[in-house]
């Protein structure tokens, strides 16, 4: 059993390998967007990935502010116990 599970591991990591390098090669940008990366950086490629990563990490704080629980509101104190 444990060597089915790994063939498994091995054939889902393949099938993974297939989707990202078709993804990698169906990529298509933009040639202004190039030139103008080109202009303010030597290293395009690397600027893509760290802007991605960014992307992605604000896409999951927001979405970890959307999953916080609300707040209970205050209990109100018995009468006579008002400052007014």
């Amino acid at each position: 059993m444990p060597q089915d599970n790994a063939n498994d591991q091995q054939s889902s990591q393949a099938a993974n390998e297939a989707v990202f390098n078709e993804v990698l090669k169906s990529v298509d940008i933009d040639p202004a967007l190039l030139a103008e990366l080109g202009e303010v950086t030597n290293d395009p490629e690397q600027a893509i990935d760290t802007a991605i990563r960014q992307w992605l990490q604000r896409r999951a704080i927001k979405e970890a502010d959307r999953s916080r629980p609300l707040t209970m509101n205050p209990v109100v104190p018995p009468r006579g116990e008002w400052n007014d």
